[in-house]
């Protein structure tokens, strides 16, 4: 009985390549990767993560400087402060860096928080511009290229330069409108 099975199952996709060979198949290949980082629009959301990363990292570093100060105060002046003093000022300088680190991660937080919204409202943008290429273009399969799934491609079958010039001229016309 497993012969038999297998042997139908051969069978079948035997045909099913012979069909698809008589068929042309137009396949093409996209880096999503690379049209997020090289399109006007990805350039301007690294920018804005970038304003928002230097602005938050300024925040965090006169936060350590404000710390490092207090610290710097509390070991010259440890031998004279009253027991009390001393306990006072460790407290201190423990819960500001405790609130050092709890800003760090949320800055953190909202920063891929940040990241994810404009990479997935992109990416919704992108996947409507693909499809509409590829019906306009008649491509059957189109695969994004990434390393775990397409080992190699030809350049005839990248189509990446291509989307990202429909991607910019999308955006910049978007921009135009408003």
């Amino acid at each position: 009985m497993k012969k038999f099975l297998v042997f139908f199952i051969s069978l079948g996709l035997i045909l099913a390549f012979t069909t698809l060979a008589k068929a042309e198949i137009k396949i093409g290949v996209v880096d999503l990767f690379k049209i997020l980082n090289e399109s006007e629009e990805g350039k301007k959301a690294v920018g804005e993560l970038q304003s928002m990363v230097d602005a938050r990292q300024k925040t965090l570093e006169e936060k350590q400087k404000k710390i490092q100060a207090l610290k710097e105060e509390y070991d010259k002046k440890k031998a004279v402060l009253s027991e009390d003093a001393r306990k006072s000022k460790e407290e201190e300088i423990e819960r500001l860096g405790r609130d050092l680190q709890r800003t760090a991660a949320d800055y953190q937080v909202e920063l891929q928080k940040k990241q994810n919204e404009i990479t997935q409202s992109m990416l919704k943008e992108i996947r409507q511009i693909i499809n509409d290429y590829a019906k306009k273009e008649g491509y059957n399969l189109i695969f994004e290229k990434a390393e775990q799934f397409i080992l190699y491609s030809t350049t005839e079958v990248d189509i990446t330069d291509k989307i990202i010039t429909l991607f910019n001229q999308k955006t910049s016309t978007q921009k135009g409108k408003k």
